[in-house]
């Protein structure tokens, strides 16, 4: 049977499957930004893999590699055109954290219209006058923007409408129907013009690198809220921060930086009106136990020759 790498730590439902399928499996445990040891997995033939980076220099250390198995959906930590190239196999676990991710986004979006960042910490330097110090406000009836409305998007486009009665634009050039409610819009500029609060949620790849700049920021409402659960290139950072200190826009909720771990230096760790949390959104107890489940059976159905769910 094949050797299986597992790069970081995963629920051990996963690594449970893989070997009761009979394969022998390596566990690293690596933690992000720790770049792998190419003795660690030159006999490997199947890597299972969370955030760290797997380039062509160490694929070509891998003579026997057949399948890298994404725990997760977001692929670019890995060289595709080198994979291509190579004719590795290449699966990701599509929907399994989806409902943590989007939960984690409104989470991050209703903190920040209600001003719970700032008002907590007053309330601590304060006491009971940090009552008064910043009115939240009601997401009811607001609209929100989304772009990228795929197997997230559509989960909180669902949660705004049916839960808030919110109005929801969404624009996605690569979906034809959206959630009962929702408004599929053409024009992008619209979502961040029209927007209270904009969360972001597409694939992260060359067209959609860098897409929120200055310039859509400056589109937003004076005082609508961003939120960023996607992937940290997607932005322009620092025309972010530039937003956010001027006071154009009224908070930020962020999972992903453009570099992670965020270095600690950053102004966004200073601002009281920013959320950031360390690419946290998918780590529930449910998504763990979803994610890690789905890549190993990838893995497993790949060498069995049966239809994967996740193949690229």
């Amino acid at each position: 049977m094949a050797k299986v790498v597992v790069t970081e730590q995963i629920d051990p439902v996963g690594v449970a499957l893989l070997r009761e399928a009979g394969h022998e499996v390596m566990e690293l445990d690596l933690k992000g930004g720790v770049a792998v040891d190419p003795a660690a997995v030159r006999n490997a033939d199947a890597l299972l893999v969370r955030i760290v980076e797997i380039t062509d220099e160490l694929m070509a250390k891998c003579p026997r590699l057949k399948i890298i198995s994404k725990h997760g959906v977001g692929v670019d930590n890995i060289d595709m055109d080198a994979v291509r190239a190579r004719g590795i196999a290449v699966t990701i676990a599509p929907g399994a954290n989806s409902t943590s991710v989007a939960e984690h986004a409104f989470a991050m979006l209703i903190a920040l219209a209600k001003n719970l960042p700032l008002v907590c910490g007053k309330y601590r330097e304060i006491g009971f006058g940090a009552k008064n110090c910043a009115p939240g406000v009601e997401i009811t009836g607001k609209t929100l923007g989304i772009i990228g409305c795929g197997r997230i998007g559509s989960r909180i486009a669902k949660m705004a409408h049916g839960g808030f009665d919110m109005k929801v634009l969404a624009y996605d050039p690569y979906v034809a129907e959206v959630p009962e409610g929702v408004e599929l819009v053409a024009d992008r500029d619209r979502v961040f013009a029209e927007s209270d609060f904009v969360t972001l949620h597409p694939v992260l790849n060359k067209e959609t690198e860098g897409s929120v700049s200055a310039r859509e920021f400056a589109l937003m409402k004076r005082g609508a809220i961003f939120i960023n659960c996607g992937r940290g290139p997607l932005i322009d950072e620092q025309a972010l921060i530039d937003a956010l200190q001027s006071g154009h826009l009224g908070g930020a909720g962020l999972d992903v930086t453009a570099q992670e771990p965020c270095p600690p230096d950053s102004p966004l760790f200073t601002m009281p009106n920013v959320l950031l949390t360390p690419h946290y959104a998918p780590t529930t107890r449910e998504a763990a136990i979803a994610v890690s489940r789905v890549a190993a059976q990838n893995v497993i159905d790949f060498f069995e020759h049966k239809p994967i769910e996740g193949l690229l």
